[in-house]
C-alpha cells in the first residue's frame, strides 16, 4: 500500500471522519424500519434524499481536491464536519422509513445508503495510512467492495431510490426472477439442442472421437430435459404474467397490498430457485438423477401453485380466470407427479 502524502494531523481528521461514517453505516445495516405507523411520503423522501446526495457529492468532491498535493489542511478541517453532517442527515431520513412502506422498498433504500457510506469510507481510506476497516456484516446487501472511483455513482443511486414498494418489487423481480428464468431457458435450450445433435450423430462417430462430443446434458436425458423445459417455460410465463398483472398493474398501495407485493416477490424467488435446483438434476452425475428430477419437479409445481394462489388474492377480476385455470392445472399435475414419485 502506498504511503499517504498527507501529514499526520490531516490523516487523523480524515480517519475520524471515516470512523463516524462507519458508525452510521453499522446503524443503517441494523435498521429494519419504524414500528410506529407514522405519516410517510415516498415522494417527499425521494426529493430530500436527492438533495442530500447532491450536497454530499459536492462536499466530497471538494475534499478530494483538498487532499491532493499540495494538500490544504484548513480545507480538510472544514469539509470533514460538513460531510459527516450530510451523512448524519441522510441516515436520519432513512430512520423515518416505516415498516409499512414495504420490506422490499426498505431494503432498496438501505442498500443504496449503505453503498454510499461504504464508498465514502473507501474513498477516505485512499488518503490515509491507517485505513478504517469495514465489517463483512455491513456488506451483506452489497455485491462488491466499491472503490473511490465509483463514489459518485453511489450518490447518484441514492437519488434514484424506488418511488415506492411496488417499484422496488418490480425492479427486484426483473433482476432476481425475470432475468434468471430467461437465462436458464436460453442455456437449457442450447444444451438440449447440443444433446440432440450428439444423439443423432453418435452412429457416425467413432469411439475414439467421442470425447469431442461431450454436451452438458447426456443424450439419454433429452426426453426428460424437454419435459423440464416445458415446466420452466410455464414458470416463466406465470412469473411474466404476475410481473405485469399483479405488480405493474397494482394501483392500491395500502398496507395489505404492500405486504402482498413483498410476499409475491418472496414466493417468486423460491420458484426461481426451484428452477435452478430442477435443471441442475439434468447435469448431475448421480445415478438417481431421474428420481431427483421428479422430486424437484414436484417441489417446483407446489411452489408455483402457492405463487398463483397468492397472486389471485388481489389480482384484477378480469385476470382471475387465467390464474384459476393455471392453479387447477398445477394441482392436477402435482397429484399425477406425486403418484409417479411414490
Amino acid at each position: 500500500m502506498p504511503v499517504s502524502e498527507l501529514d499526520t494531523d490531516t490523516q487523523k481528521l480524515l480517519h475520524s471522519a471515516a470512523l463516524n461514517i462507519k458508525v452510521l453505516l453499522e446503524h443503517v445495516v441494523k435498521f429494519e424500519g419504524l414500528d410506529t405507523n407514522t405519516e410517510f411520503s415516498e415522494t417527499a423522501f425521494k426529493t430530500t434524499i436527492k438533495d442530500l446526495a447532491a450536497a454530499i457529492d459536492k462536499e466530497v468532491t471538494y475534499l478530494i481536491i483538498a487532499c491532493k498535493p499540495p494538500a490544504r489542511k484548513i480545507d480538510v478541517e472544514t469539509l470533514c464536519p460538513k460531510i459527516n453532517a450530510g451523512f448524519f442527515q441522510l441516515v436520519r431520513q432513512v430512520e423515518r422509513v416505516p415498516k409499512t412502506a414495504g420490506r422490499t422498498y426498505l431494503q432498496a433504500v438501505r442498500k443504496a445508503t449503505c453503498q454510499s457510506l461504504v464508498a465514502a469510507i473507501a474513498l477516505i481510506n485512499t488518503f490515509i495510512d491507517d485505513e478504517v476497516a469495514i465489517e463483512q456484516s455491513s456488506m451483506a446487501d452489497m455485491a462488491f467492495m466499491p472503490r473511490s472511483g465509483v463514489f459518485w455513482e453511489h450518490c447518484k443511486a441514492l437519488s434514484q431510490v424506488p418511488a415506492n414498494n411496488r417499484t422496488a418489487v418490480a425492479l427486484e423481480w426483473t433482476s432476481a426472477i425475470g432475468n434468471l428464468l430467461k437465462d436458464v431457458l436460453s442455456e437449457l435450450g442450447e444444451s438440449l439442442d447440443d444433446a440432440k445433435d450428439n444423439k443423432e450423430s453418435c452412429g457416425d462417430v467413432s469411439e475414439d472421437s467421442m470425447d469431442e462430443f461431450d454436451p452438458d446434458i447426456p443424450a439419454d436425458r433429452v426426453e426428460k430435459g424437454q419435459e423440464i423445459e416445458k415446466l420452466v417455460q410455464l414458470t416463466k410465463h406465470i412469473c411474466d404474467k404476475i410481473a405485469l398483472r399483479c405488480i405493474r398493474d397494482c394501483t392500491e398501495l395500502d398496507e395489505e397490498h404492500i405486504i402482498w407485493l413483498d410476499r409475491l416477490l418472496e414466493q417468486g424467488k423460491l420458484a426461481a430457485h426451484g428452477v435452478d435446483d430442477l435443471t441442475a438434476t439434468l447435469y448431475s452425475e448421480d445415478s438417481s438423477w431421474k428420481k431427483n428430477a421428479d422430486v424437484e419437479s414436484g417441489k417446483l409445481r407446489h411452489q408455483l401453485a402457492e405463487l398463483v394462489t397468492l397472486a389471485i388474492t388481489f389480482v384484477d377480476d378480469k385476470h382471475l380466470a387465467w390464474f384459476e385455470k393455471c392453479r387447477k392445472q398445477l394441482d392436477m399435475a402435482q397429484v399425477e407427479l406425486t403418484e409417479v414419485v411414490r
